[in-house]
């Protein structure tokens, strides 16, 4: 298995395998672990067990490459995930509706927003980590007139190695979170459906409750993780950008009040395909003459004259050409729909609901339909017995009361339950085939301590006991009585087994009870 794990990582890249491999190999490893528990831990080691070593290493190899692929699959998806978590909700039922109101709870109160969020009201996200992205895309906007939508892919193309190894490995803490967030989401919703239908009610209620807790694990994880990739998203603005004029040789500003409008042009050439005609001078392409080219600055005449001290002007933003795709480094930089909400009485604004509440709601709602669906699954249909019944007694179904009493038929009692008394699940054994009991007796064996062996049997299989008597002395040759047919009821004492219920013909009662004492019981199972 380790050679396996250690074969794909060297064909998984670095950040895939430590964002989305490792975190997906977790995620399913935790759903089998809730399905084994579903059936049986030591149920499931015999059937493992059982398959080979041949078998067991191309299913190991299936699972990883199964991995690999679905790993492949999140990497590609995990964009939309993180627009999700940035605040985008359109497309969501009521999601525009939602989306105003949790960002208000932004636009409120100064107190409730970050150094790090868009200083534009407009601009504000629905989320924390959307405002701390939107606020890391507005910067270059808001300080030189760049659109970093545009720039970004062209300016990440000149970059020092040594900056792009630093801002991969942010990127890779923000993906690594969002990964660890979207599984668990996913995690809540199938381990709870998968423990509600092999696992006791509380199980179940773990799966559901334990997976939303990693889930906001993940997202304050990439919350924070965001925090350092956009500081230096803005970082690679304020201190790289003219290393991209220089690559593509055009000149630099020679004052700070013309460099918004270089960038806003050069915004319209990859956008539109075309700068204004009137300001094509300001792109910055290098002149011929006489003139020096570090002494010609690139003004707009009829642009304002700033200060150093003052922020660029907003510049107005190019309409690009709906054919022409554009690059979104951090999330699609759409505008908010809508104006920002307004006052209400007197003038305050409107304080809006907090979204820690509706979150626990949520989840308790999560969990209450996982316990009901899980009762629903697992209970007998709340059935009610019609008249006392006994230990091992094989149900009719006039034996119990209540909705699809119909089920009950076949299915046995493990103990007494009297009359009108509820029916519990574990209670019953499972159904049985039909005739199996029929013409047999019901005994108890409980051989002497570590002389019983039936790790192998469950409730309701049919098997073969097999009686190893002790030799009378030492020369003697053990000899051993079968009795094939037994059909096995109930078990206990856990690993190993202490005493065992069966089912056999009357007629062999007294030979096997005559020869119990002393000897080794082995239950023998057969598979199909």
């Amino acid at each position: 298995m380790g050679g396996l794990v250690e074969a794909a990582s060297g064909v998984v890249d670095r950040r895939l395998l430590t964002t989305t491999f490792l975190p997906l190999l977790a995620f399913l490893s935790a759903l089998a672990a809730v399905a084994v528990g579903g059936v049986g831990w030591a149920t499931a080691a015999r059937w493992w067990s059982g398959l080979g070593a041949e078998v067991q290493v191309v299913l190991s190899g299936l699972v990883l490459a199964g991995a690999l692929l679905i790993s492949q699959l999140v990497a590609v998806r995990r964009a939309g995930l993180i627009r999700l978590y940035e605040g985008y909700w359109d497309g969501l039922p009521y999601g525009e509706w939602l989306a105003e109101r949790c960002r208000l709870r932004f636009m409120a109160s100064d107190d409730q927003r970050g150094p790090l969020y868009p200083v534009d009201e407009s601009r504000l996200m629905p989320t924390v980590l959307g405002n701390i992205l939107r606020g890391a895309e507005d910067h270059s906007r808001d300080r030189y007139g760049i659109e970093g939508v545009t720039a970004w892919p062209r300016l990440y193309a000149t970059l020092p190695d040594t900056f792009r190894q630093t801002f991969a490995a942010a990127a890779g803490d923000l993906d690594l979170m969002v990964t660890v967030s979207g599984l668990g989401l996913a995690f809540s919703l199938v381990g709870g459906v998968l423990g509600a239908l092999l696992l006791p009610w509380y199980w179940a209620l773990g799966c559901c409750w334990g997976g939303l807790v990693v889930a906001w694990w993940g997202y304050r994880g990439a919350v924070r993780a965001a925090e350092p990739y956009g500081e230096l998203f803005r970082s690679a603005f304020d201190v790289y950008r003219w290393t991209l004029l220089d690559t593509m040789g055009l000149r630099r500003p020679a004052e700070y009040r013309g460099e918004p409008e270089q960038w806003r042009q050069l915004d319209k050439l990859w956008a539109v395909g075309a700068a204004d005609s009137e300001h094509a001078t300001s792109l910055g392409y290098p002149v011929t003459g006489h003139a020096s080219e570090s002494t010609q600055p690139l003004l707009d005449p009829s642009g304002p004259v700033l200060r150093a001290t003052e922020p660029a002007p907003k510049p107005t933003e190019p309409v690009p050409d709906p054919a022409a795709p554009r690059d979104r480094p951090l999330d699609d930089l759409a505008p908010t729909a809508g104006a920002s909400l307004s006052a209400s009485e007197g003038g305050r604004k409107a304080r809006p609901p907090r979204l820690g509440p509706w979150l626990v709601a949520v989840a308790a709602v999560a969990g209450i339909l996982v316990v009901a669906g899980n009762l629903a699954v697992r209970s007998p249909g709340g059935w009610v017995a019609a008249r006392t019944l006994h230990p091992y007694q094989v149900l009719a179904a006039t034996d119990v009361k209540g909705p699809s009493a119909a089920g009950a038929a076949g299915r046995y009692v493990l103990r007494q339950i009297e009359e009108s008394k509820q029916v519990p699940p574990e209670a019953l054994g499972p159904r049985l085939p039909s005739g199996a009991v029929d013409g047999k007796t019901v005994i108890t064996l409980r051989p002497g301590p570590g002389h019983l062996y039936a790790d192998a049997a469950a409730r309701g299989t049919t098997a073969t006991l097999r009686l190893v008597l002790p030799p009378a002395t030492l020369e003697e040759k053990a000899e051993s009585l079968t009795f094939p047919g037994v059909t096995v009821l109930d078990l206990s004492g856990g690993e190993p087994r202490t005493s065992l219920v069966i089912a056999l013909p009357g007629d062999r009662v007294e030979e096997l009870l005559g020869h119990v004492a002393g000897s080794d019981v082995y239950l023998v199972t057969t598979t199909s």
